[in-house]
């Protein structure tokens, strides 16, 4: 019989890349270089050159302060495309897609991760206004619908611990900037079920978001749009709330989740 074939420098390397990158998401936080060569059994120099390849691919992030790595924002966004993520993102494209075409509203789809909030999907409107971002890039949450929902999935302690002590940024002179006055707003997004942010994010723009949920109730992702505050008279946070509200209602029960 013929022997197996070696696997290539080129396989090896792809191999040991995503050893790295599984090990990195089963800690869920952050990890050490000389952590994850213990692990696998690699010397820390290899486990280096691994990480920093797929750093500059944004599959990985280090800290600058720890020089510790977790999950990037790619392979988050890789990973709301397959298995049961796939099925939210997708029921999600096509609600947001009808809420752009019906009523000229910029959609987005976020998850939290890690302490930070990043975008899965971004569907843009036919508007006057196109809010453009990119799947994988970070959301403030203090200061946008999605980011008060993610933080309000989490209890009061954890909010306080992601937000930190420090002011906040200031993005527009309505941003609200003290931590505990954001931490304060959340059990009003609880009750309600969504949170509406008025020009905290960008000037002129209000923003709508409300829970994508699983079947045990848990958040998954936060779905919102956003618009100009002057589109049009019958577009206002009164109006659109119910219709994000029911999308996330609907995205919900489509994976057999919670909707309410």
């Amino acid at each position: 019989m013929p022997r197996p074939a070696k696997a290539s420098a080129g396989s090896q390397s792809l191999e040991r890349g995503l050893d790295v990158l599984e090990v990195v998401e089963a800690e869920g936080s952050e990890i050490g270089v000389r952590e994850i060569a213990r692990r696998l059994a690699l010397s820390p120099t290899i486990v280096q050159r691994m990480v920093t390849s797929l750093a500059k691919r944004g599959y990985v992030d280090r800290d600058a302060e720890t020089a510790r790595y977790r999950l990037g924002y790619r392979a988050l966004a890789l990973g709301a495309h397959s298995g049961a993520g796939s099925d939210y993102i997708v029921s999600a494209r096509r609600e947001l897609e009808r809420l752009g075409r019906d009523h000229s509203l910029n959609g987005f789809v976020a998850v939290l991760h890690g302490g930070r909030a990043v975008y899965l999907l971004a569907v843009q409107a036919e508007a006057p206004l196109a809010i453009k971002v990119a799947p994988g890039s970070e959301m403030p949450l203090h200061s946008t619908a999605a980011g008060k929902v993610l933080l309000a999935s989490l209890d009061d302690e954890a909010a306080r611990k992601v937000l930190g002590n420090g002011k906040l940024a200031a993005i527009t002179p309505h941003t609200v900037t003290d931590p505990a006055a954001v931490v304060a707003g959340l059990a009003k997004v609880r009750k309600q079920g969504f949170a509406t942010v008025s020009e905290e994010n960008i000037r002129g723009v209000l923003s709508v978001g409300a829970p994508i949920r699983d079947r045990e109730g848990k958040v998954l992702a936060a779905l919102s749009v956003a618009f100009p505050k002057y589109l049009d008279s019958a577009v206002t946070l009164q109006s659109i709330t119910p219709l994000v509200v029911a999308a996330a209602h609907r995205i919900s029960r489509a994976v057999g989740g919670i909707s309410g």
